[in-house]
């Protein structure tokens, strides 16, 4: 019909979806200047500043999808002064490595640039033997992109000479210092660092930016859909508006629910991607869409009722009809762990009273609150904005009465989703509605603003934790940590060999960025400003007297298994795989620094006992 429209933007954000057909577009070399996203990143700044202060070798490691190629072309902009459509050409021609690029207005003070864009493209041999005709005294400058495992095959091939040696001397000092560069001349930037969720007072995250530029800017929906006879149907633009600035200001408090969804999956140790986070907002804002999709549909069903499933908040956790599951996890990988999470599976008494019992939640008339329901043997499409209030069927069968839950169980699921990213925190925090009990701790720490009570506070449930774990079932609260000797594996209730005492005074509970120590000077080329950051494991440092340190690391899952342990009880086959990491640590560390042979410590019957011999007498500690 002439009164439906086709919003090129839809177009432009389905190129960006892994399942269609022009997903190519989400490749840097292949996108056009109309459906680029130029966010600025941390990385590029640290990129551009090396560059200006003399750098000569700039290594860009990380997945594929961080963005690497993306930087290339970026600087190929900021240092050379081409336009990005030329820059993107060059990608594609002169990025081997190889061939100069020169300033594109022929200025002589500006350094060229030599950029291998995918090492991945070369043979391991024939690689290293390219990194060994690098000279870092070279009147040129060179990029190289490399993905982590192919950069330590590379430099493994290469013998660790020259300057394949000063990378991988770079490289792995870099875990140890938290530094990109130990010299400014050559510096690795690690974009497995970068996060897609992290952001401060100052800056919106990667998601967020993504999320504003393509559902705020009006231009690029008020001149199509504003004219469109379908508007008011269209679950792309009602998903808009749910993200935008409307509502009452709701618009910024789910983008925030969003962002720090994000950054609990990649504490819970998911890699989110640059490229990802790009197909997941074309994803939750369109569903699989596009325009001509939903003028069929509006045509084949006059009723609403079916777009509820096109809401972002359902597609983050369930896949819509017309979208296999498999196929879905496997385009866009972070949706496997936003799955797990999901807070409609989750009842909390305090949110379900106001969901089914006190009603008003929502204001009526809302496309995403109208489902389309199968009741006493038909379809009906009713307004859920005020509950289950309205679902009156009346069930004769068991059939029936199967049919009632489970429309009634689709009902309440949409809406816990709903109101999880409505809320404010008066019912909860986002990881304690997510089901992380101690996840609050967690976070807490990662501030790093503990108070001193709260220091030792959190300190006295982990050494409780970790206790458990080990089977020392203590009668009363320790201000140590005892472990198990190692042969003894786990301890039994009834008694087991205490190898190693550490006083509370030696163990620190410290955020990842504070793993490392860097001077003010040094600072400017830490890892944590060379990206866009987010703190995603806690420490748990044990000092040694001769000055070094074991550390324990402890991301979301395994900080929550330490917790749920200290009050009581150990979830073996949930926790199976950080049970036995921790395990394994604490059998390590057991072994470090050893009492005096003559004198041993016996856990038994939840005491603590010391046994010593003393001029052929055994003396008993302990009760």
């Amino acid at each position: 019909m002439s009164d439906y429209k086709i919003n090129a933007h839809v177009t432009r954000m389905n190129r960006h979806l892994p399942f269609s057909p022009a997903h190519d577009q989400i490749y840097e070399e292949y996108q056009k200047d109309s459906d680029t996203l130029d966010i600025k990143t941390k990385a590029l700044d640290y990129l551009i500043e090396a560059v200006k202060n003399g750098a000569k070798l700039i290594v860009l490691t990380g997945d594929a999808g961080h963005g690497k190629t993306h930087l290339c072309r970026r600087i190929l902009e900021a240092h050379l002064g081409y336009q990005s459509s030329r820059a993107r050409e060059l990608l594609l021609s002169s990025c081997n490595g190889y061939t100069e690029i020169i300033n594109a207005n022929g200025e002589k003070n500006v350094l060229p640039l030599r950029i291998h864009k995918d090492f991945s493209e070369l043979e391991v041999p024939e690689a290293a033997k390219f990194l060994n005709e690098i000279a870092l005294d070279d009147a040129c400058i060179t990029i190289i992109c490399a993905n982590e495992g192919r950069l330590r095959a590379v430099v493994s091939q290469a013998k660790s000479s020259g300057v394949a040696g000063a990378i991988s001397d770079v490289f792995h000092q870099s875990f140890n210092s938290g530094l990109c560069t130990l010299d400014g001349r050559l510096h690795i930037l690690n974009l497995n660092f970068q996060s897609i969720a992290g952001f401060d007072n100052k800056e919106r995250s990667i998601l967020g930016v993504a999320i504003k530029e393509w559902a705020e800017d009006a231009g690029r929906w008020n001149k199509s859909c504003g004219s469109c006879a379908l508007q008011n149907r269209c679950p792309i633009y009602h998903n808009r508006v749910l993200l935008s600035q409307a509502e009452g200001g709701c618009g910024s408090r789910r983008l925030n629910r969003l962002e720090q969804i994000f950054a609990t999956v990649e504490r819970l140790g998911g890699v989110v991607t640059v490229r990802e986070v790009l197909m997941s907002v074309a994803y939750l804002l369109t569903g699989g869409l596009t325009c001509t999709d939903v003028h069929v549909m509006c045509d084949k069903s006059r009723e609403d009722g079916w777009q509820y499933e096109f809401a972002f908040y359902n597609l983050m956790f369930a896949p819509p009809k017309k979208i296999p599951r498999d196929r879905l996890q496997k385009g866009i990988p972070v949706l496997s762990y936003l799955m797990k999470l999901d807070p409609g599976k989750r009842a909390i008494r305090a949110v379900d009273d106001r969901l089914l019992n006190e009603g008003n939640v929502f204001p009526d008339g809302q496309l995403d609150l109208r489902l389309r329901l199968y009741l006493d043997g038909k379809q009906r499409t009713l307004d859920v904005a005020s509950g289950i209030d309205d679902i009156n069927a009346n069930p004769v069968s068991k059939k029936e009465r199967s049919q009632e839950a489970e429309q009634i169980n689709r009902v309440v699921t949409s809406l816990r989703r709903r109101i999880f990213f409505d809320d404010d925190d008066s019912q909860g925090t986002l990881l304690q509605r997510l089901g992380f009990k101690y996840g609050d701790i967690f976070t807490k720490i990662l501030s790093g603003s503990l108070t001193a009570q709260e220091s030792l506070l959190y300190k006295n449930q982990i050494l409780s934790g970790l206790h458990m774990i080990q089977g020392v079932r203590l009668n009363s609260k320790a201000n140590s940590l005892y472990l198990v000797d190692p042969a003894f594996g786990k301890a039994t209730s009834e008694a087991a060999i205490i190898a190693r005492t550490v006083p509370s005074t030696q163990i620190q509970l410290l955020p990842m960025r504070l793993g490392w120590t860097v001077s003010v000077e040094q600072s400017v080329h830490s890892l944590v400003r060379s990206v866009n950051w987010i703190d995603r494991h806690i420490i748990v440092r044990f000092e040694r007297v001769e000055g070094k340190a074991d550390d324990l690391i402890l991301d979301l899952m395994a900080f929550e298994c330490v917790c749920r342990a200290s009050a009581g009880y150990v979830a073996e086959e949930f926790y199976a795989h950080d049970l036995r990491r921790i395990r394994n640590f604490l059998g390590r560390i057991a072994e470090i620094a050893r009492g005096d042979d003559s004198q041993i410590n016996l856990f038994m019957n939840g005491q603590i006992h010391t046994i010593s011999l003393d001029e052929n007498i055994i003396q008993v500690n302990g009760g």
